[in-house]
Order: C-alpha cells, then sequence, then structure tokens
C-alpha cells in the first residue's frame, strides 16, 4: 500500500467520558450506520466486485461485512481517522476479492464516512436520508429493468477512453472512479453499462 499524506487527516477523538466513538443518541447511531452502509453500496469498484462475485458466492454477505467492520471501527476505538478508515477498506477488498484499489476511493470514502459522523452527531440526517432514498430508486431501477449484475468481458486491447459514466441514478456517495488496472466501465449500443478489464484474474 502506498503512503498516504493528507492535509486533512479528518481526526476524531471521543470526549471523556465516553471511551469509545460510539453516538450516544440512538438515532444518530443508526443513521450513521445507514450512512455507512449506504457509502460502501455506492462504491462502484465493489458493486462490480459483488456483482461478478469475485469474493466467491458469498460476495455480497462480504460487503455487508466491510460495512460492519467500518462501523466497529467506531464503536470500539476512542480515536478514528480517515487514513485507519482508508486502510481498513482497503485491506478488505485485498484480503476479500483480491482487488487492489489504486484509484484513491477509498480515501474518498474515509472522507465521506467522517464527514457523515460530524452530521450524525450534530443531529443533522439530511445527507444521509437522501442517499437512502436514492438507493432505493436505483434498486427499483434495477429490479424492474432486470439489471443483476455487471457483465466483465475480457478486453486485451482496452481501447475504452478515460471518460467516466454516470450511474442510471444520481446519488450523493462520491463519484469514485476505478484504477487502470481494474474494470473500466462502457456503455453499449443498448445503453447498459459493461465492465472491460485486461486478462483474467
Amino acid at each position: 500500500m502506498m503512503e498516504l499524506v493528507l492535509e486533512d487527516p479528518g481526526y476524531l477523538c471521543a470526549v471523556e467520558p465516553r471511551k469509545t466513538l460510539e453516538l450516544a443518541d440512538e438515532k444518530s447511531q443508526a443513521n450513521f450506520e445507514l450512512g455507512v452502509s449506504m457509502l460502501v453500496h455506492g462504491w462502484q469498484i465493489l458493486t462490480t466486485a459483488v456483482d461478478n462475485s469475485w469474493g466467491g458466492p458469498e460476495s455480497a454477505e462480504k460487503r455487508d461485512w466491510i460495512t460492519a467492520v467500518v462501523i466497529d471501527l467506531f464503536k470500539q476505538n476512542k480515536e478514528v481517522d480517515i487514513i485507519l478508515i482508508h486502510e481498513t477498506l482497503f485491506n478488505a477488498m485485498e484480503d476479500e476479492f483480491d482487488v487492489i484499489v489504486e484509484d484513491q476511493s477509498t480515501v474518498h470514502i474515509a472522507s465521506a464516512v467522517v464527514q457523515i459522523y460530524q452530521e450524525c452527531l450534530a443531529g443533522n440526517y439530511d445527507r444521509v436520508q437522501t442517499m437512502y432514498q436514492k438507493y432505493l430508486q436505483k434498486q427499483e431501477y434495477r429490479r424492474t429493468h432486470g439489471i443483476e449484475k455487471v457483465e466483465v468481458q475480457d478486453d486485451s486491447d482496452d481501447e475504452s477512453d478515460d471518460d467516466s459514466d454516470e450511474d442510471m441514478m444520481d446519488t450523493d456517495v462520491p463519484e469514485l472512479q476505478e484504477a487502470a488496472s481494474q474494470p473500466r466501465e462502457v456503455i453499449d449500443e443498448d445503453g447498459f453499462t459493461v465492465v472491460t478489464r485486461k486478462g483474467r484474474r
């Protein structure tokens, strides 16, 4: 893993007498956990890995496990920062899906997790609820259009350009682009997203 240097490490520390960063208010904690889940489910490279079962038949369960691991960082620690969350996500992708994340998307998610925590701590749940509603809309779109997974094709030439493709539904989750060594999304003639990657895993 390359060394990560951040101008703002997003450092959080529990205030005495609390021994962890778990939010005392149940509604705040529930919204924070929902927000983390929405960020993880909106992570494009992880969605591709789950849709194509790169983590085996339990890929979807592994995604839920990653969500739980991030939440546990706050339940079990007095201090958390962006680097810790980034390392947790990075290692989980490598260990569970055999994917090396090189696009800094782990940093984007980690930063968003810290921001959502701060918002929930202040009793502001607007972003979380907006993300949740858009997630439900996206799931309904996928269901009604029969979109169950993203097809991965081998493409030794890999001539796709670097232009990013927008999700079928807009979300508040940060735009997370995949590294050149990871699958790249293109749109086929029918308007469906196709992911191409060099060689076989």
